[in-house]
């Protein structure tokens, strides 16, 4: 009788083992395959998150940037990113050489998602990172994916922005 007791806890002692085991690693897989990336404010208080930033644009920072602002999104499939930072000209023009960006306004009918970046609202233009680009500047965009990111120059200052749905 107690043979039979201890080898049915045995048992049932295994079974829990087994089934706390699968949901350990299914907990695993879950946490792993949910964690898109990390949140970055510029009002955050935390110091820049520099190489994000860098892999967003293409090229890191040069370091004479200044008045640096972003929102990054990226916890979510959908990520979205808004950065503009006073940087050289000639720090733009070798981001475009180097990323192979396109004119947008030569390539926008091409595109099955666009945010029509010249009729972005600024509603509350105090708090936005953004500023909508003038009739006059030249929009760039990336052209090998299928929410581009669009960048701009005016004022000093680059803007990127990429929002995806």
């Amino acid at each position: 009788m107690q043979s039979r007791k201890a080898a049915k806890k045995r048992k049932s002692m295994r079974k829990n083992f087994w089934l706390v085991l699968v949901l350990v690693i299914l907990s695993a897989l879950f946490i792993g395959c949910f964690n898109f990336g990390n949140n970055y404010n510029n009002e955050d208080g935390q110091k820049p998150p520099l190489k994000e930033i860098g892999n967003w644009l293409g090229l890191p920072l040069p370091n004479n940037y200044s008045d640096l602002k972003y929102k990054i999104i990226a916890d979510t499939p959908d990520p979205n990113v808004e950065i503009a930072v006073k940087v050289p000209e000639d720090f733009f023009q070798s981001l475009i050489k180097s990323q192979n960006l396109v004119n947008y306004d030569k390539f926008k009918d091409k595109l099955s998602y666009d945010i029509k970046p010249r009729e972005l609202s600024n509603t509350d233009a105090s708090h936005s990172i953004i500023k909508k680009p003038q009739p006059n500047t030249t929009i760039w965009i990336t052209q090998n994916q299928y929410y581009p990111r669009y960048l701009w120059y005016q004022d000093s200052t680059l803007y990127l922005v990429y929002f995806s749905q």
